[in-house]
Order: structure tokens, then C-alpha cells, then sequence
């Protein structure tokens, strides 16, 4: 399978993270931003949307979307007793899914619309933006109330794709102080995940070049 990513992208690290978990070995395909690889022709042929992670697999067929990809291979590598995507238990997949949606649509939204500005430097940052953010990590730590891990008892793939993207918000300083549920979850989910610690700290090595880079270039 052919995994088009950069490291710089949550999804992708959390694609990553499950395909290092299944023991999959992906034929890696890194889009460099500086290239504008994103919007060449030959990835839009692929992939229209010409985001990062696309997963190629059976007769040329491209997942986009990071949810999508995290289900597929999940469904089709990991075993039941793994837990990963509960099978046969359409209220379990549902809370799952949930996590998986809010994911993309909320909380990764709302980091992208206030933070890059303020990592960019091209406006300051907007307070309605900020509340936002507060709002949606807030409705995260209250998934966490009860629960070890985002959706029940058990590490699924909505871990992997929450964690990768909370990473951002350490990465970037966002005070999680007073969210105590997400800060056990995220100590936790860094213990169990394996390969976290080292991809997460690759990927913030090259933020950091990234974002000299960005600062240079102006």
C-alpha cells in the first residue's frame, strides 16, 4: 500500500502509529509543502482533495480521508480481540466514529483556525477563535470523565487520531492545566501507543525547522 504523508500532519502520524501497531509496512511516499507537492498534477490525479495521508490500495483506489483510512485498516488488519474498532457492535463503532468526526470537524478545525495565524505572524489572533478552541478541548476532557480512553474502556483507533492532533496543542502551548481528564488520557495514551514518544518528537523537530523557515522567507 502506498501512504502518501508528511510528519508534520496529525493524521498522517496517526496513520503511522496504527500501521507500526498492525505490523504493516507501507511503501512511503513523504509530500514536501516547501515542493508544493500537495497541488502538483500528478497527486491531484490521485487524491482531488490533495490531502495528506491518501492510503492507495487494491487496483489504484485512494482513501483521503484520515478517519476513513484509520477504519479500513483496522477492519481489514486488526483482530477482533484487539479492540482497536469493536466489531459487530454497531453502538460501540458509533461512539467511535463520534470521536473520529469530532476529531476532524471541531477540534482539529478550531487548532488550524487559531493557530496559524499566530504561528504564521500575519494577524494577531482572534479572541472568538481562541473561545473556540477552549470550548472544544473542554468537550474532549468531558469524554474523559469517565472513561480511560476516548471512546470506553479500551485504546481505539479514535485514540490514535486524538492524541496526534492534542500533540499540536502541546507542541504549540496551549495550557491544558485545568483539564485534567484529557492530561491522564494523553500521559496514558504516550505509555501504550508504541512509537509515539519517537514520531511525535521527529514531527516537532521539523515544525520547529518549518516554522524558522516560514520566519526567513518573509
Amino acid at each position: 500500500m502506498d501512504l502518501y504523508y508528511n510528519i508534520l500532519s496529525p493524521p498522517s502520524r496517526a496513520t503511522l502509529l496504527l500501521g507500526e501497531a498492525l505490523q504493516l509496512k507501507f511503501n512511503l511516499i513523504s509530500l514536501d509543502v516547501h515542493r508544493k507537492d500537495y497541488v502538483n498534477a500528478e497527486f491531484k490525479k490521485i487524491n482531488p482533495q490533495h490531502t495528506v495521508p491518501t492510503l492507495v490500495v487494491e487496483d489504484g483506489v485512494a482513501i483521503c480521508e484520515p478517519g476513513a483510512i484509520l477504519i479500513y485498516l483496522a477492519e481489514r488488519f486488526a483482530t477482533g480481540s484487539s479492540g482497536l474498532y469493536p466489531p459487530a457492535d454497531p453502538l460501540r463503532r458509533a461512539i467511535v466514529n463520534q470521536r473520529l468526526l469530532f476529531e476532524c470537524g471541531t477540534l482539529y478545525k478550531c487548532i488550524f483556525l487559531y493557530y496559524t495565524p499566530v504561528v504564521l505572524e500575519r494577524a494577531s489572533p482572534v479572541e472568538a477563535d481562541r473561545q473556540k478552541l477552549e470550548e472544544a478541548v473542554s468537550v474532549l476532557d468531558g469524554f474523559l470523565r469517565d472513561s480511560a480512553f476516548v471512546a470506553g474502556k479500551g485504546l481505539t483507533i479514535a485514540d490514535y487520531s486524538l492524541v496526534c492532533t492534542v500533540s499540536m496543542l502541546v507542541v504549540l502551548k496551549f495550557d491544558l492545566a485545568r483539564y485534567e481528564h484529557l492530561r491522564r488520557w494523553y500521559e496514558r495514551c504516550k505509555g501504550v501507543i508504541t512509537g509515539y514518544n519517537e514520531l511525535t518528537q521527529r514531527a516537532i523537530t521539523m515544525f520547529q525547522t518549518w516554522v524558522e523557515e516560514e520566519s526567513t522567507n518573509r
